[in-house]
């Protein structure tokens, strides 16, 4: 799931705006930190399903589920708690 996540850090890394100078980290609130904004989340959904290789139940999303990339990747990638602070 590496490439996976990988792809969504430069996903987000490519759509973030006024990033923190240490970068962006696994766990920079993406939503609450308006790096991303509501806007992008049709775009991320599209992009978690073409990488997991299957559709996002809408219905079933939570607030938090975006908060950021090591909580989408838990979420929708089905990758471990501890991502780590890697940067994009």
């Amino acid at each position: 799931m590496s490439s996976e996540l990988d792809e969504l850090r430069s996903w987000v890394a490519s759509k973030a705006r006024d990033l923190p100078a240490e970068g962006l980290t696994d766990d920079l609130p993406l939503l609450e930190g308006r790096h991303l904004t509501s806007l992008h989340i049709p775009q991320l959904i599209l992009l978690l399903e073409r990488l997991r290789k299957a559709p996002v139940d809408v219905e079933e999303l939570n607030a938090g589920d975006f908060r950021d990339i090591a909580t989408i990747g838990a979420k929708f990638l089905g990758t471990g708690p501890d991502l780590g602070h890697r940067r994009a």
